[in-house]
């Protein structure tokens, strides 16, 4: 159904294009994204609070209340780390980096210009992974994880600047598919609860009071999103051979749309809500190095 349905749009694209004189190429490159799904911030800086509270009392001894935290940024695990001299000890890997895979098809047209599709496949290799134990006792373990596939259509302009080197830029639209994954467990609560009781340890409590009421124990919760969005992209090629070509680029996707997942523990449902909804970022710069071959 999806395929009959826009077999027709693609021909009108594509069929101002078709030119047998034309140079035509097939192509594929590998290359890197960072900072997947614009999550950085809330991994290692800003973290994400729950719906509920906790009472609190400021400094001066006025009662309030503060968020608890669903999920607890890596700089404050690693302040506490060196606040208990190590009785706290973090693991930090900070943002989600993944590696992209690439394949497609471009074709010269008029005397400077060209239209290209890819199919890019994204998928996460380093970052995104904390975890953090009080003598032994993990009590926040979470991993992030993501994949994404894009598929752009690009029409742009190339411009020869000596007699194998072309520099060129375009820009079009993209079909995107994908999501990330929050899997772990946030048992800071266990940890507050057991300092509460020990005499002299009021400040190191006091710093774990904002985990997970109750604590949400083997969370897996997976945000997916589909759409279209704008593209556009810069790069440079050089001919190595007759017929073959390589080529550093950039392309830069807007990737975006909310998505709806549904907490699996307990603690992560009452912690943010049965059904949450969020922004999910799949677009970015991808940095891609590759071959193409004149066909």
């Amino acid at each position: 159904m999806i395929r009959n349905k826009w077999a027709p749009l693609a021909l009108l694209i594509l069929l101002p294009f078709s030119n047998s004189d034309a140079k035509s190429y097939v192509m594929g490159s590998l290359g890197l994204q960072f900072d997947l799904g614009s999550l950085g911030n809330t991994i290692a800086t800003d973290g994400l609070n729950a719906s509920s509270n906790y009472s609190s009392t400021a400094s001066d001894g006025t009662p309030g209340i503060l968020p608890r935290r669903v999920i607890i940024p890596e700089d404050r695990l690693l302040t506490l780390q060196h606040t208990t001299d190590g009785l706290i000890k973090t693991k930090a890997n900070g943002a989600m980096s993944g590696i992209v895979m690439s394949i497609g098809f471009e074709q010269d047209f008029g005397k400077a210009f060209f239209w290209r599709v890819n199919a890019n496949y994204t998928r996460k290799v380093m970052g995104g992974d904390t975890t953090s134990s009080f003598l032994g006792y993990q009590f926040y373990d979470v991993t992030w994880d993501y994949s994404a596939v894009q598929i752009p259509v690009n029409i742009g302009i190339k411009l020869s600047a000596t007699e194998n080197t072309s520099f060129y830029i375009g820009a079009g639209a993209h079909y995107f598919k994908g999501g990330w994954t929050l899997e772990g467990s946030n048992r800071t609560e266990d940890v507050h609860q057991f300092l509460s009781t020990v005499p002299g340890a009021t400040q190191i409590s006091d710093l774990l009071a904002d985990g997970t009421s109750p604590v949400a124990n083997w969370e897996k919760t997976s945000f997916n999103v589909a759409g279209f969005a704008p593209n556009w992209l810069i790069g440079a090629q050089s001919r190595i051979s007759d017929k073959g070509h390589i080529y550093m680029e950039a392309e830069t996707l807007y990737s975006f749309k909310y998505g709806i997942a549904h907490p699996s523990s307990l603690g992560g449902a009452l912690g943010l809500a049965p059904s949450v909804a969020y922004p999910i970022v799949l677009g970015g710069t991808q940095y891609r190095f590759g071959y193409k071959h004149e066909i």
